[in-house]
């Protein structure tokens, strides 16, 4: 049996090989009233080496302006992959954290004064990837959603769908947890979908493509809290990714679903 830190190693790079994987994004960034602050285009590629005990990982950005930048890292098994998740060397003080099949979240594990708090929560679906990324200031006010929108292996001209603020018909899920030491549950039923599993204790922001999040606006020191995002990765399926942090502001659970829609037999 695979232990824990090889199995997430394995459901985060075990599908690269010494060609490069290329993921063509899309990446818009809203202000917490939704404002449209920029959108600019990045090509996330990787490869690994050919045991597959380094990967390496490289941004390569355009801007609106036409400028362009590019960053690289090297991620190295044997220090990067740790038993409480991935330490990628951009941000060592995060983690990441993948169920495999593309359900994996790169966040921050402690809730700290006076520093900046992320996550990162991607969702897979055939050729696409979605991933949602939210950014909270100093103060620990929400500072800006960005919405990566990603096609593997080249920029697609299809244009993302719209958004969804209301379900039709009977939505049925299923769902599994993760501790931050990696272990993870067996699949429990979900009776139905809510798309604000909050209730109303977080705001719901609706995104274009079928991106739904629901975050607080503002972290407090010694209160719990969730930060969820899902997405309607096709006309009769809904990912969604929750986050839980306890009231010392520590990463406790990572909670993954799917929902599919049902159709009555006729």
């Amino acid at each position: 049996m695979m232990n824990l830190q090889e199995q997430n190693w394995t459901n985060l790079f075990g599908n690269h090989t010494l060609e490069e994987t290329a993921w063509h994004g899309t990446w818009t960034q809203y202000s917490p009233t939704q404002e449209v602050i920029n959108t600019f285009q990045c090509v996330r590629s990787f490869h690994a080496n050919e045991d597959k005990t380094l990967i390496y990982h490289t941004n390569n950005y355009t801007y609106s302006d036409g400028s362009t930048a590019e960053k690289s890292w090297q991620l190295e098994k044997q220090t990067c992959n740790q038993p409480d998740g991935l330490v990628h060397t951009a941000v060592p003080s995060m983690r990441t954290l993948s169920f495999g099949q593309g359900a994996t979240v790169w966040l921050s594990k402690t809730l700290e004064a006076e520093k900046k708090f992320a996550l990162e929560l991607f969702f897979r679906h055939n050729d696409w990837r979605t991933s949602v990324g939210i950014i909270y200031a100093e103060n620990h006010d929400i500072e800006r959603i960005t919405h990566i929108r990603e096609h593997l292996g080249s920029f697609t001209l299809e244009p993302p769908s719209s958004e969804v603020k209301e379900i039709d018909g009977q939505w049925i899920g299923k769902k599994q947890y993760m501790t931050p030491d990696l272990r993870v549950s067996d699949t429990e039923p979900i009776p139905e979908l809510i798309l604000d599993p909050t209730k109303g204790i977080n705001k719901t922001v609706f995104l274009p493509d079928g991106v739904v999040v629901n975050t607080p606006e503002r972290l407090e020191t010694g209160q719990a809290f969730k930060i969820v995002a899902g997405r309607f990765v096709s006309p009769t399926i809904f990912k969604r990714l929750t986050a839980k942090y306890n009231v010392l502001g520590n990463f406790e659970l990572l909670v993954y679903e799917v929902f599919h829609r049902q159709f009555e037999n006729k």
